[in-house]
């Protein structure tokens, strides 16, 4: 599915450089999508049958072009961990929510945390992913689906207002169940994994990225609510233990309001990359604006991923930031466009 350069574009990416150039995920839509029209929530989201139908539908409907590959998001909503460990978890036509009714009532009487195998969530997850990868037969990736953030997870369980509290009130309390979040989130990974890896060499997540190796995309949207001081003390330490634990790594860096803790993220060794994404209402990721910011995250010696760069801003985006250890995904109209892009990135080279 992969071609032996592709591979190396990936691994260069991985290695915090690039091969000739900056890795590229380009691809075109040929066909509009239709499966789904129309779907009911439970069709959309947690019929299995029909999430494998769409990924066998969906995948022809794409022409990939550089770095690209056919890729189905095992999407059940980001933080789908906390309904496998005794949450719940509620449709909504853009998103499945796992917040809606929190389970730690005190912190003095938490439920018991396991993944409970029989839970409707873990069923759900474990199907689908054994389903998808079965029905693939090697022509698309399988993607392992957003387990989530410790934190971001307990914010699930707890509530977040009522968190923020906490994290003041009962700062011991929220580090202990932290832990047992990291522990959980390493098991349920290594189940994922273990399907995943049954079926196909590499991997990928929600990040269309290639991997020969265990990668995952972390996160901890929570953060954009907290100091720095408090980021510290209940994020760095397990997101330095994520990092340390898998083979690679990339941070979704997510809003501005999280770019305060920019520098402790950057002086975690064994972090790979920043996936940055701006937010609503803010300037887009080719301004200008920005440039500064992904040169300061490429001198930390972190790759960067950038989504969605339209062709006509890709050269004024190579031209003032560097390409080692970049990477980009474009969706573009024409393939003259990937075969543009292709060729601009091949005159910016590795810098």
């Amino acid at each position: 599915m992969l071609s032996n350069e592709a591979k190396k574009r990936y691994q260069a990416f991985w290695d915090r450089t690039s091969y000739e150039r900056c890795t590229m995920y380009i691809f075109r839509k040929i066909k509009e999508d239709v499966v789904m029209q129309g779907a009911s929530l439970e069709d959309k989201w947690i019929n299995l049958e029909k999430r494998t139908q769409e990924a066998q539908e969906l995948y022809v409907n794409y022409k990939y072009y550089a770095e690209g590959f056919p890729t189905y998001n095992t999407n059940l909503g980001p933080g789908s961990m906390a309904a496998c460990i005794g949450g719940d978890f509620e449709l909504a036509p853009r998103t499945i929510w796992f917040d809606r009714n929190p389970i730690i009532k005190d912190w003095s009487e938490v439920p018991e945390l396991k993944i409970y195998e029989d839970s409707e969530m873990w069923q759900i997850i474990t199907g689908l992913t054994e389903m998808l990868c079965k029905a693939s037969q090697g022509r698309y990736y399988t993607s392992m689906t957003d387990i989530g953030g410790p934190l971001d997870i307990i914010a699930s369980l707890r509530g977040t207002e009522q968190l923020l509290y906490d994290l003041i009130d009962y700062p011991d309390d929220v580090k202990k169940v932290n832990q047992r979040i990291e522990e959980l989130w390493k098991i349920m990974y290594n189940k994922l994994y273990a399907i995943t890896s049954r079926y196909q060499n590499g991997m990928t997540s929600w990040m269309p990225i290639y991997c020969e190796k265990r990668y995952y995309p972390l996160q901890c949207d929570f953060c954009a609510m907290i100091s720095p001081d408090m980021f510290l003390e209940f994020v760095r330490p397990n997101l330095a233990a994520q990092t340390e634990w898998l083979d690679h790594s990339i941070y979704h860096l997510d809003g501005m309001d999280a770019l305060r803790h920019l520098d402790y993220i950057l002086d975690i060794p064994t972090l790979d990359a920043i996936q940055w994404s701006a937010g609503a209402g803010k300037p887009a990721l080719y301004d200008e604006y920005f440039f500064d910011l992904y040169n300061k995250i490429s001198r930390s010696g972190k790759g960067l991923m950038l989504y969605y760069i339209p062709i006509t801003e890709l050269e004024n985006v190579l031209k003032n930031i560097s390409t080692k250890g970049l990477f980009i995904t474009m969706l573009v109209e024409e393939e003259k466009e990937a075969l543009e892009a292709i060729k601009i990135a091949e005159s910016y080279g590795v810098k």
